[in-house]
């Protein structure tokens, strides 16, 4: 494949990476609130997310579903309101998250990963981003499914160190905050973003 193409893709891939926005906000307030193990579940979530639109969009399904905006706002609506009810159910229980370091730790495919995964998935413009910037990076002269498969673990090495560092720096605002009234706050701040992130995604124009 051509090496010029995939610096360029791994450059614009790094840069979406590192503007914040509704994955970056998930993963922190995750890693605030729970710890960096749930901020890498968020993460490892998105990026399984990702991998689901990826697919589509390589197999050449992203403007059928682009096309369809029954298809596309079923997927965002629903996805924005599962997120929502936690935003609130969290808000409503902070006050428990007092006791959360006396429980055991769940495994990594439940709570944070499920978030992670529901967040991207309820962001169907991301196939949207897939379907439009692939085809900009594919030569024609070379084995196209391989070039497929070489950017989507670009992806993935890219995104997933950076949201790693987002997680340790909420880490690190949690350490700040862990007073037992800044852990309720915390918890608040934590249901307040999953609120903000689902009415986000709710507004979501599927013709950007």
């Amino acid at each position: 494949m051509d090496l010029t193409l995939w610096a360029t893709f791994t450059l614009t891939m790094f840069l979406f990476a590192i503007t914040p926005g509704p994955a970056v906000l998930l993963v922190v307030s995750q890693a605030m609130s729970r710890g960096f193990r749930a901020g890498m579940g968020a993460a490892l979530g998105v990026q399984t997310g990702n991998g689901v639109y990826f697919g589509i969009s390589a197999a050449g399904l992203g403007a059928a579903l682009a096309a369809s905006p029954l298809v596309f706002d079923g997927i965002r609506y629903v996805g924005a309101a599962y997120l929502v009810y936690l935003g609130i159910r969290t808000i409503l229980s902070a006050r428990k998250g007092l006791a959360l370091d006396q429980r055991p730790k769940p495994p990594l495919w439940r709570g944070a990963f499920a978030q992670g995964v529901v967040k991207q998935l309820a962001n169907p413009k991301s196939i949207l981003t897939f379907g439009s910037l692939l085809p900009q990076f594919i030569s024609p002269g070379h084995d196209t499914a391989l070039q497929f498969a070489v950017y989507g673990l670009t992806c993935v090495v890219v995104e997933v160190p950076v949201l790693a560092v987002y997680a340790w720096l909420g880490v690190a605002g949690g350490r700040v905050s862990s007073s037992t009234r800044a852990i309720v706050w915390r918890e608040r701040l934590s249901g307040a973003a999953l609120v903000s992130i689902g009415a986000v995604l709710a507004t979501v124009r599927g013709r950007a």
